[in-house]
């Protein structure tokens, strides 16, 4: 006769065979038939046209979706808290998801998870409807430009060493000097239609109201098909080009028209401003030690000593700053969070030692009960964190690097500030 225990334990047994089967069927189905969705973030959509391991296949809602869909849904407001990051760790989920296979996105939203809210100085701000958010997209995907924070800028007008007599130009040097570059700009085109010759005053405040409403391509084609050959070559004109070229990421354009505008300016007033900005861009293209040579220079120009000063201590500290080796972060990350206790990650290094802890706990706990189901289960998620563990302090090593760099390019740029 079968006593209740053992009644007992094949319920379990079957039970535990249940969840087994569901389990394998979920995790096959989101291997096999992928998934198709798109996420509205900030009135943006992110959707995808890859599958995961199978590129005839087509990609329909899956699994994955519903469940994330879910949390957002029912969950996240229930928990009061927001994401500090941007994406969401759940959009942040829904994209990797969306855009590459399974695993790679079971890992690196595992990664994510681990990395949530921690060690905010590795991470740039962007400013979202919500307030600010630190900037996380996946290590195969670039932010858009624009989510980066960056401060306010102002453009003021240009004036040569004339006295302005003309009641139209004075009008629109206050325009621009009040921020009223479009209205500036409608004056200056039509001052541009009723005259007869070419004015270089004129033209450069143009430019400068067009570098201000960020139409630099526009900017760009009006010095080169507009511009007189002969005004060309003008010092204020270059440096203006210069830092439009800047503003486009084109730094070895930006450099050469602002070597341009230090040859043609041999004793101008306005030569330490393209020392300055010569120094930055230096600094972009990773050059420090030119970089701290030009704002040196900067020493021997009446009213540039703290400036000068200032850059000159801030590149001291990026070349004695030394970089994190990836392939070190990941090696030491066979226990978990060793690597990112490396990159100086402590909260993140703490999260992965006791969510990789647990989960193997969990793992042998439910084995060593004959719970083969759960164990395989939790083995796997254990598995997953522990890979993401290792290939996300790899990856967080390349992002100090940069950030360490992009730190310094942020300081110059606060006191350049064209």
């Amino acid at each position: 006769m079968v006593s209740f225990t053992q009644l007992l334990a094949a319920i379990k047994k079957r039970r535990m065979t249940k969840i087994l089967i569901l389990t394998i069927s979920v995790l096959t189905f989101l291997i096999v038939k992928g998934q198709n969705t798109t996420e509205k973030v900030d009135r943006k959509s992110i959707s995808s046209g890859q599958t995961y391991f199978n590129d005839s296949l087509k990609k329909e809602a899956s699994a994955t979706n519903d469940y994330i869909d879910f949390y957002q849904k029912y969950i996240s407001g229930i928990r009061g808290n927001e994401c500090p990051m941007y994406p969401s760790c759940s959009n942040y989920g829904l994209k990797t998801f969306t855009e590459t296979n399974f695993a790679s996105a079971f890992m690196l939203t595992s990664d994510r998870l681990l990395r949530c809210g921690h060690d905010h100085n590795n991470y740039p701000l962007t400013l979202r409807p919500n307030g600010f958010k630190l900037l996380d997209y996946p290590p195969y995907d670039n932010p858009p430009k624009e989510l980066y924070y960056t401060r306010n800028s102002y453009f003021f007008a240009y004036s040569d060493t004339l006295k302005d007599n003309d009641s139209s130009s004075i009008f629109i040097k206050k325009l621009m000097n009040n921020g009223y570059y479009q209205e500036a700009l409608l004056e200056i085109m039509r001052i541009e239609f009723q005259l007869s010759s070419f004015d270089i005053e004129l033209f450069i405040n143009k430019i400068i109201c067009l570098k201000a409403l960020e139409e630099y391509e526009k900017a760009l084609f009006d010095y080169e098909i507009r511009c007189t050959p002969e005004h060309k070559r003008n010092p204020e004109l270059l440096y203006q080009i210069s830092t439009i070229q800047y503003k486009l990421e084109n730094y070895d354009q930006s450099f050469y028209y602002d070597s341009l505008a230090l040859t043609a300016c041999h004793k101008c007033f306005f030569k330490p401003k393209l020392l300055r900005l010569q120094g930055l861009i230096y600094a972009r293209k990773y050059n420090w030690t030119e970089s701290l040579s030009t704002y040196e220079t900067l020493l021997n120009y009446q009213g540039y000593e703290g400036l000068s000063q200032s850059n000159t201590t801030i590149l001291q500290q990026r070349i004695r700053l030394r970089n994190k080796s990836p392939t070190f972060a990941g090696i030491i990350s066979v226990i978990p969070g060793a690597g990112y206790a490396y990159l100086g990650h402590e909260q993140t290094a703490i999260t992965a030692l006791l969510v990789n802890g647990l989960l193997a706990y969990a793992t042998y706990s439910n084995i060593k009960n004959e719970n083969y189901g759960m164990g395989i289960l939790t083995g796997i998620f254990n598995l997953t964190f522990y890979i993401g563990n290792i290939q996300g302090a790899a990856k967080s090593a390349k992002r100090f690097n940069e950030q360490q760099k992009q730190n310094i390019i942020n300081k110059l740029e606060f006191n350049t500030n064209f």
